[in-house]
């Protein structure tokens, strides 16, 4: 059921040669974006319609809404075969899907860099409106009239504004908030002279707006280039824990001070540090006695949410499908809950990161994970109720990443899952401080967390996607460390294309992968 299917890989290249891939950072999506403005042709191609002021078949489609372009990306996304991005009621992107969508602002900006392409612009001095009226009636010029900027980009600037995805934010021209008034125009249009009163470009219009001023250009999600196959873990190891930094000094004497024990639950800090120590809630099955019992890890931002139980921790997510610690002492498991370092080092992320800097100089915030992971698997080493040949750990989102980086570097780990971790660098906000920050520009060329998943083999590996961090997409990466898995069915894959929170099928089919590998692990202990 689990089995790696390697036929279909996801690889989505531009359908049409009017797209062209922006150069990005490390963890930033790739995207394409097209080298010009939607044509008028086009657009009546896909809808049937041309509502433009300016005719052409070669001008750029104007007098459209926010919502007639983000329609038109629909429709064409799905006579190409791709993946709708945009809720036809909502207008909520999916940031997974492989179909057409408008740019954000800080992707216009990518593309046009310190030399945006000139389009049509008003003349410096158009200052009345007696010479409004020449450009006014000649309108907008076919697309690519003018000469393309340094990236192929041809009327960034001038001809007609350009809707984006994102609303609208006066203060912050690269965010992308969640909500707003009105949505994002970039670019200005053949009545805007290059001159101060420009303010960069920038504008905005509620979405249900037209004008024959404003039209669009199309953008997708780029795939990433997919990862060398791997044929050696050799040397892996080495090279990601240094470049992930771990604390100096020697690994603590494994001590657990309880500040709350009753039947089947200790609730207290273990001491990961000389100095410091993390929280930790231990989950036994009520009728399982003393004796050793397989051991499921449960990492997320507090121990509350995998109990199902409100702690008084600061994340707390009443019982449900996330509940990983309780479905695995439902399972008949001991189950263990480890607070991240980000919830406890300081007041907040920016606080613990900042503490992280001062005591240990390099260290990320992924590497200081791992250490504190492996503080635990020293602890559950010195309890006689841990059957130390059988621990698993399983993790969603923050607790995904989580999962992936302690079992690649802690052979002790027997079996992982992960619930959208973000399987590559690309599908995640691996570069924000409290991961990775900037030391993710600093790695070799070709470096990528399929190089964890090489470390991991041959131990089960199974990975949730949902369309949201992981897509089918990740089947790349997996493809990439295939050949360091002797077993096929080691490598597991399942997608509920449901978004990021996974579902109790998904839950369920995690939990029986670490059931299958557990037995397996008690077969070859008996032996």
């Amino acid at each position: 059921m689990h089995t790696l299917i390697l036929a279909g890989l996801f690889a989505a290249a531009a359908a049409a040669q009017d797209l062209v891939l922006i150069p990005v950072r490390p963890g930033t999506q790739p995207f394409l974006l097209g080298k010009t403005e939607v044509t008028q042709e086009s657009y009546q191609a896909i809808t049937g319609q041309n509502p433009s002021v300016y005719p052409g078949p070669t001008r750029p489609v104007e007098n459209v809404s926010w919502w007639d372009a983000v329609r038109y990306c629909n429709r064409r996304s799905q006579q190409e075969g791709l993946s709708p991005v945009y809720d036809p009621a909502t207008g909520q992107a999916n940031p997974m899907a492989n179909g057409y969508r408008l740019p954000t602002e800080a992707e216009w900006s990518a593309a046009a860099g310190t030399e945006p392409s000139p389009g049509r612009l008003a003349a410096a001095d158009t200052k009345s409106v007696e010479r409004l009226r020449e450009p006014l009636a000649k309108g907008t010029a076919p697309v690519a009239s003018y000469a393309a900027n340094r990236l192929g980009m041809h009327d960034l600037v001038g001809n007609v504004w350009e809707w984006c995805q994102n609303w609208f934010d006066p203060a912050a021209p690269d965010a992308n908030p969640s909500q707003g008034v009105e949505r994002a125009l970039r670019g200005g249009s053949f009545l805007t002279p290059a001159s101060g009163w420009t303010k960069g470009f920038r504008s905005s219009f509620p979405p249900d707006r037209r004008s024959r001023y404003t039209g669009f250009r199309v953008a997708r999600n780029a795939p990433a280039a997919r990862p060398a196959v791997l044929r050696s873990a050799a040397g892996l190891r080495e090279k990601w824990l240094q470049a992930l930094g771990q604390p100096a000094g020697p690994a603590p004497t494994p001590r657990f001070e309880r500040v709350e024990a009753y039947p089947g639950v200790e609730l207290g800090y273990l001491r990961v540090e000389s100095d410091y120590a993390e929280k930790i809630l231990i989950l036994r099955p009520a009728d399982a006695g003393a004796r050793p019992l397989p051991v499921v890890i449960v990492p997320f931002y507090d121990v509350d949410a995998p109990a199902g139980r409100n702690l008084g921790g600061r994340n707390f997510a009443p019982p449900g499908v996330r509940n990983f610690a309780q479905h695995a002492v439902d399972r008949g498991y001991m189950a263990v809950a480890i607070r991240w370092f980000g919830e406890s080092y300081g007041e907040s992320y920016t606080e613990a990161v900042a503490n992280l800097a001062l005591r240990h100089p390099g260290v990320t915030g992924l590497g200081k994970w791992v250490w504190d992971a492996q503080r635990l698997v020293d602890y559950l080493h010195t309890r006689p109720d841990v059957d130390r040949g059988r621990v698993a750990m399983i993790g969603h989102s923050l607790g995904g990443k989580m999962t992936l980086y302690a079992a690649a570097l802690d052979p002790r780990i027997h079996v992982a899952v992960a619930s959208e971790p973000g399987i590559g660098f690309a599908f995640s906000n691996y570069e924000d401080f409290w991961y990775w920050g900037e030391k993710i520009r600093q790695l070799p060329p070709g470096t990528d967390q399929h190089e964890l998943l090489g470390l991991l083999a041959p131990r089960p590996f199974f990975l949730i996607a949902g369309d949201s961090a992981d897509n089918d997409q990740a089947l790349d990466f997996l493809a990439a460390a295939r050949p360091l898995y002797p077993e096929p069915e080691r490598l597991g894959f399942y997608n509920h294309r449901t978004g990021h929170s996974p579902t109790a099928e998904a839950v369920g089919r995690a939990m029986d992968w670490i059931t299958r590998w557990f037995g397996a692990a008690a077969g070859a202990a008996s032996k």
